[in-house]
């Protein structure tokens, strides 16, 4: 075997330096991607306050470089005018916290209680952005994890452990292990079905990567080495009974850009719902290579319904999109803005025929309730009209909404999301969990609709209500 390589020793030589230059080229990259991409990373902290509000960590000054957190995570700059993306989960509970912020060793208050504030965040998809007193700001090149393969090398830039406070964030590198991994999640309900999911992710959208992601990582980047984002990091993945997370990244696709475009503009993003219990095949069919969402209950009134759709119909595809499960359904749903239009691909009798029928369909979805936030946590609120706060009938969060549709046409009203005590719609005996069927002798179904029959009337406006009663709401 010596003799062999003696024989060919030219030969191995040239291979050695080829390979040398190669990881030479390779580090390069590395060192460049890091350098053009750091500046874009933060340092985050969170301080918690007692019940008169002091922090609890008052021995140190948070500002100070002697200070060290005990929460810390980390953030990406997304706009140079102080806009830093983060998870919402780092947040916590906004009234009991203060948040600081270090770009590379310059530090920032972001609170609610001062002109630095939280933008706006989305449980759903577990961002949130935070705003600081800063306008010369790098931000962070977006990439398309639309294009990422398992392989492709990763740099994963952020805080762990809190030791990257100061803001000179630590790096550490992998490949791409996974797609469309799914989060932790809590145990559903009896019954409840992958609707019972609390965030998209737990349905199925991580990237999962070999590159270490300690605690603190969360809010952090997952860059290609092209220098662009394609994965916010995340440290919720942990499973109970291992002491590391996995590595998992939030993708940038496109519901990250639409949600992210919404928090930058401190607008709460809006999800689709299309009105369906569903379930997964058996394991006879999906032996056998078949795959689908089972539909159990179509809920009347809902875009399924008027779609068409029927009890036991499976659904196999959303906008062209494979669907080999119920949690994949969600998802697909989940990533779209209410009002979307959404193509279904769907088989019917699939057990009581040999060749079941294949058709296609389309829904108009409304919005889904995604988890209530403080209202503090969104600077654009639409204005009550006259102590009144309106939503999509299937977005009002009721603890039944299948019963629901039974008694009410969820498709032709709108719910009563929220009421000013003794405003003139409060004295008029309107609360929240209400339905209105019409303004004046106009029908409403949608948000929308209601705020333009109603923003033209001065005087007194006469509401219908889903239970049969009638209310005026005198002028304010």
């Amino acid at each position: 075997m010596y003799h062999g390589a003696a024989v060919s020793g030219g030969r191995l030589d040239a291979q050695e330096v080829t390979a040398a230059e190669a990881v030479r080229a390779l580090e390069a990259l590395t060192v460049d991607t890091i350098a053009r991409t750091e500046k874009s990373v933060v340092a985050i902290a969170r301080v918690r306050k007692d019940a008169s509000g002091q922090r609890r960590q008052a021995t140190v000054d948070p500002l100070s470089p002697d200070f060290v957190p005990n929460e810390f995570a980390t953030g990406v700059v997304v706009d140079k005018g102080g806009l830093v993306l983060t998870n919402y989960h780092v947040l916590g509970d906004i009234s009991q916290n203060d948040y600081f912020v270090w770009i590379q060793r310059r530090p920032f208050t972001a609170s609610v209680h001062r002109m630095e504030k939280v933008m706006a965040v989305d449980p759903w998809t577990d961002l949130a952005v935070l705003k600081v007193a800063a306008t010369d700001l790098v931000p962070m090149p977006l990439g398309d994890s639309s294009l990422l393969k398992k392989g492709m090398v990763v740099i994963a830039l952020g805080n762990p452990y809190g030791i990257a406070r100061q803001g000179e964030v630590s790096a550490s590198w992998g490949i791409v292990s996974n797609l469309a991994r799914k989060a932790a999640r809590r145990p559903r309900p009896v019954g409840g079905g992958s609707g019972a999911a609390e965030s998209l992710h737990e349905l199925g959208t991580l990237i999962q990567t070999d590159a270490r992601l300690n605690l603190g990582t969360s809010g952090g980047a997952l860059v290609n080495l092209r220098g662009q984002m394609i994965g916010l990091t995340s440290s919720l993945a942990a499973l109970r009974g291992y002491e590391v997370s996995a590595g998992f990244a939030i993708p940038v696709d496109a519901t990250f850009r639409r949600v992210l475009a919404d928090l930058k503009a401190g607008r709460r993003p809006d999800f689709g719902f299309l009105g369906v219990q569903a379930t997964e095949l058996s394991r006879f069919d999906r032996q056998r290579g078949r795959r689908g969402a089972l539909v159990e209950q179509v809920l009347a009134g809902t875009p399924a319904a008027a779609a068409g759709l029927r009890r036991g119909d499976v659904i196999t595809r959303v906008n062209q999109q494979p669907v080999h499960d119920s949690d994949g359904l969600f998802r697909e749903i989940g990533r779209q803005p209410a009002l979307a239009e959404v193509a279904l691909q769907v088989l019917r009798e699939p057990l009581k025929k040999q060749i079941p029928r294949r058709f296609d369909l389309t829904a108009t979805l409304s919005k889904k309730y995604v988890t209530a936030v403080a209202a503090e946590l969104v600077q654009d609120h639409p204005v009550p009209w006259r102590g009144l706060q309106i939503e999509f009938s299937t977005a009002l969060g009721v603890p039944d909404l299948a019963e629901q549709s039974q008694r009410i046409p969820l498709d032709r009203c709108v719910g009563v999301l929220s009421v000013v005590p003794q405003s003139p719609a409060w004295k008029a005996g309107l609360r929240a969990g209400d339905f209105i069927l019409r303004v004046e002798d106009k029908k409403v179904d949608r948000p929308a609709l209601f705020r333009r029959l109603v923003d033209s009337r001065q005087g007194p406006v006469e509401l219908e209500l889903a239970n049969q009663r009638t209310v005026v709401i005198q002028a304010e």
